[in-house]
């Protein structure tokens, strides 16, 4: 499991970036809003957001909810500026640091997340800490990823996060949650080479892929491999990303 500095470092690079780049993401935050306008009444009073990062989700929320109060967080501090301007003034917390660690307002009716439960280094103490936060009924939405995602950096590099299965994340969930929606899904990227795989990984800091030791043959080899094995044929290449979306609503025992 990578340290929260790197990721830190890594996002904050990102920032600039991540909105041109991020075209998975912002798909999944389109289908965490659809799942809400499926399952929920789209008015709550207290919501927060953890991992907000540059307010793709966000902007998706406040555009299709009424939400009363706004709670914002994300691991990078410089998200915030990004945040604000959503808001053209509005009053928001926003609320810096890592997930796990921090305290957050209790009583919410909504916790929102997209592609961020993936880098929780204890996710089932964590699903129990935002059961505390929630009312009765109060809404869990977010999405996490499947083992396979990223499954084409993972075999050519090592390197990779480690992902629950959809039945894992079943388990971790009914202990505190009923589960209104869980489903895997894919979402295949094609890019022209192996260089803009590399490039929309490190514009969205979504995963490290080297520890900055790159050299000419390593990435020379890399793009060798990548072809042969992604290669499609019109002579493009994909990445897959496997999105597993969680909509639940706390237990009242």
């Amino acid at each position: 499991m990578e340290t929260v500095e790197r990721i830190i470092t890594r996002f904050s690079r990102a920032l600039d970036s991540y909105d041109r780049y991020a075209e998975a993401q912002q798909q999944i935050c389109r289908k965490l809003t659809a799942l809400l306008s499926r399952y929920t009444g789209m008015h709550f009073q207290r919501a927060l957001e953890i991992g907000c990062g540059t307010g793709g989700f966000t902007h998706l929320l406040k555009e299709s909810c009424v939400i009363d109060e706004w709670y914002l967080n994300d691991l990078c501090e410089g998200c915030y500026e990004k945040i604000a301007r959503l808001f053209h003034g509005q009053s928001i917390a926003f609320i810096a640091g890592n997930a796990e660690e921090i305290p957050f307002p209790g009583s919410l009716d909504l916790i929102a997340s997209a592609s961020a439960f993936q880098w929780m280094k204890e996710p089932v103490t964590f699903l129990h800490k935002l059961a505390e936060m929630l009312t009765p009924n109060g809404t869990l939405v977010f999405n996490t990823f499947a083992p396979g995602n990223l499954a084409e950096i993972k075999k050519l590099t090592g390197k990779g996060l480690d992902y629950p299965t959809p039945e894992q994340l079943t388990e971790w969930l009914t202990a505190d949650f009923n589960l209104l929606h869980l489903r895997q899904e894919e979402i295949v990227l094609t890019f022209d080479t192996p260089l803009d795989v590399l490039r929309h990984l490190k514009y969205t800091g979504v995963t490290a892929t080297s520890d900055g030791c790159w050299t000419r043959r390593l990435q020379e080899n890399f793009c060798r491999n990548y072809t042969a094995l992604y290669g499609t044929k019109d002579h493009k290449v994909t990445l897959t990303y496997c999105p597993v979306y969680v909509l639940a609503v706390k237990n009242n025992k």
